[in-house]
Parts: structure tokens; C-alpha cells; sequence
């Protein structure tokens, strides 16, 4: 081919104001020009007389690259002598084919990128099956055996005596307590990831949510040394709109991760304030182990757990925070956390609208 002949590909949004490319897009086919001191079309058009005249356009080809009627570019061919260039049949027809074989390429390539992004997301998915066997084998099978134990000795020594049988009974409901727990958190997480919750937005004051918060972990907890919480909410606080049930689960939820976190003679601080942008701030803050800054986005993600599923000290499913996510989520709140590293305590951060803002 005549080597004074250019050719581009793509660059659709700078050919997306040109009418020769509006032209062969609506007719869905190539559009060619022998000599553009001669075409009406670039003659009637300033945008293309001075496209013409600043590359120097003599002849033009502009093929465009379909494959099963999805337009994916364009090739755009330059003649730019100073003579014109009469296109042959046969050079329309090997372009044609070059663009043929173009949208093939670029359709297996973009097949290609999927296939990469499915096999990245089976993988996770298999990550997410073995996190959940691995957390749910190991949850499940400690107080099943507790729960076994208890229930045998209680069957089978009746004489067992009275303080001794209570005990056995307060282990067996403590621990059915705790697979209760596990399983409402697997149903809550698959229920709010569907989109099957049913919000019930209303009215709220922060403080009393925060109050039900703290009242439902202390119920909750089995033990009295529970790091001393300090409420520092302003009385002029705005009123916040979202569930009240789901808000009081998600100040719940992170202090209970607090709480677990914490030592009793820790201290845990949740804060609130109006952030500007009609949206009310809550922080809750605790002096515990806190997070590696590498691990402050995945403390969110599903199954999580800091010291691993079947080596951690603590007891929960790793789906607390990921929970407190898709709520917060749902009513276009952010969440996020803070921590200076090991040992340095923890912060974490989420949003809820606003009175003034709505």
C-alpha cells in the first residue's frame, strides 16, 4: 500500500464530533473520499476543512470495526500527497478484511481479560468456601462437644450433685447461645448481600441508640470486667435518619469487637459529631490490640479473622464488621478504621444521615 498512507485505530472520542464518523456510524458502513478539495460533506463542514488542512488530508478512508453489530473502533486511513488518491476496489476489500479481523482479535482479547476476571473470582469464592468450612467446623464442633459432654454426664449420673448438674446445664445454654449466634450471623449476612432486609426508616437520637447498644452487650456478656465506655455525644447533635434496630446491631457490633479486643482495664470512646456533609460521624474508639495498617481495608471482608479461623483467642465468625458494612452500605454511609499499628488501640468510623441533611 502507498506508504504516504497513515492508519489509526480507535481514538473513538476524538472522531465521535467528526460527521464523517457520525455518518459511518448511522450508515454502518466505510466511508471513502478520493479528494477532499472536491467533498461536499468537508467542504460544508469548518471542523473538517480545518482537520484537512492541518494534517494535510488529501484522500481519506474510514472503515469501521464491527463484530456481531457491536461497533468496537474504527480505522481511519490518511492520504496526505499532494496528489489525490483514487481507492481501489481491492485495497477497500483488504481493508474490510483487516477490519474484520480486528474486532475478532479484540473480542478474543476481551474475552480473554473476562475469562481472567472469572477465574480471579472463582478463586475467591473458593478462598470464601474453605474460610467458611474451616470457621464453621471450628465454631461448631467446640460447643457441639461441650454441649454433648454435658448433656451425657447429665443423662447418665443421676446422682450427680445439685451445684455440680448446674453448672453442666449453664455450659450446655451458654454454648447453644453461641451457635445461635454464629448461624443468625451467616442468615443476617446472606439476607442484607441479597437485598431481601426490609428497612424501616425513622427518626433518631444517636445518644439513645447508643444507649440500647450498651445495654444489649452487657446483657450479652458473661463477664463484669468489661473495659469502662465513655459517651461523648454533643447535645446539639443533629437527629439521624436509618432503622433504628439495624444502627443499634451496628454500634452493637462494634463494640462488641471493641470489647473483645480491649483489656477490663482498657477503655473503649464513642464519639459523634455533624461531619459537614449532611451526614453525622460516629467513632468508636478503644485501647486494645489494634490493627497492622496493611490490615485496616480486609478487617471488613467476610470470615476475616485477625489471628487466623482455627489459632485466634477470641470467639465470633469474622463477620461482625462485614455485616456492619452492608448495613451502613445500604443507607449511603461510609465505614472505615484507624490504627497506629500492634497495640496501639483501634478507630473505627461510619457514617449515617443526617435531619439536616434529608
Amino acid at each position: 500500500m502507498n506508504p504516504g498512507i497513515s492508519s489509526l485505530l480507535g481514538q473513538t472520542r476524538e472522531l465521535e464530533n467528526n460527521p464523517l464518523f457520525q455518518e459511518v456510524v448511522q450508515a454502518g458502513d466505510g466511508v471513502f473520499i478520493s479528494d477532499t478539495l472536491d467533498d461536499t460533506r468537508i467542504q460544508n463542514s469548518t471542523a473538517l476543512r480545518d482537520l484537512v488542512k492541518k494534517f494535510g488530508i488529501r484522500s481519506w478512508l474510514m472503515e469501521p470495526v464491527w463484530f456481531q453489530g457491536r461497533m468496537l473502533g474504527m480505522i481511519e486511513l490518511q492520504y496526505c500527497r499532494n496528489q489525490a488518491h483514487e481507492w481501489q476496489t481491492d485495497e477497500l476489500d483488504l481493508v474490510k478484511a483487516i477490519a474484520t479481523s480486528i474486532g475478532a482479535a479484540l473480542i478474543q482479547a476481551e474475552a480473554y481479560a473476562n475469562l481472567e476476571d472469572f477465574n480471579q473470582q472463582l478463586e475467591a469464592l473458593d478462598r470464601t468456601r474453605s474460610n467458611l468450612i474451616a470457621i464453621t467446623g471450628h465454631e461448631l464442633r467446640t460447643p457441639l462437644s461441650t454441649i454433648q459432654v454435658c448433656l451425657e454426664s447429665l443423662a447418665t449420673e443421676p446422682d450427680m450433685p445439685l451445684e455440680l448438674r448446674q453448672v453442666m446445664l449453664s455450659t450446655a445454654l451458654s454454648d447453644s447461645e453461641r451457635m445461635r449466634k454464629l448461624i443468625q450471623d451467616f442468615l443476617t449476612l446472606s439476607n442484607l448481600e441479597s437485598g431481601r432486609i426490609e428497612w424501616h426508616p425513622e427518626t433518631l437520637t444517636l445518644q439513645e441508640c447508643v444507649d440500647l447498644s450498651i445495654s444489649r452487650i452487657k446483657a450479652r456478656s458473661s463477664s463484669e470486667n468489661l473495659p469502662k465506655v465513655a459517651i461523648k455525644i454533643s447535645e446539639k447533635l443533629p437527629l439521624v435518619r436509618a432503622d433504628g434496630d439495624w444502627l443499634v446491631e451496628v454500634l452493637a457490633k462494634l463494640l462488641d469487637n471493641a470489647c473483645k479486643f480491649t483489656p477490663p482495664n482498657g477503655k473503649i470512646t464513642i464519639k459523634a459529631n455533624s461531619n459537614g456533609n449532611k451526614m453525622v460521624e460516629v467513632t468508636v474508639t478503644d485501647t486494645g490490640r489494634g490493627i497492622e495498617p496493611n490490615r485496616l481495608e480486609i478487617v471488613f471482608d467476610r470470615f476475616y479473622q485477625e489471628e487466623g479461623a482455627l489459632r485466634r483467642t477470641t470467639g465470633g465468625t469474622g463477620l461482625g464488621l462485614a455485616i456492619c458494612r452492608q448495613i451502613i452500605r445500604s443507607w449511603g454511609g461510609e465505614i472505615w478504621a484507624e490504627s497506629s499499628g500492634k497495640d496501639k488501640g483501634s478507630k473505627f468510623h461510619f457514617t449515617v444521615p443526617s435531619i439536616e441533611g434529608s
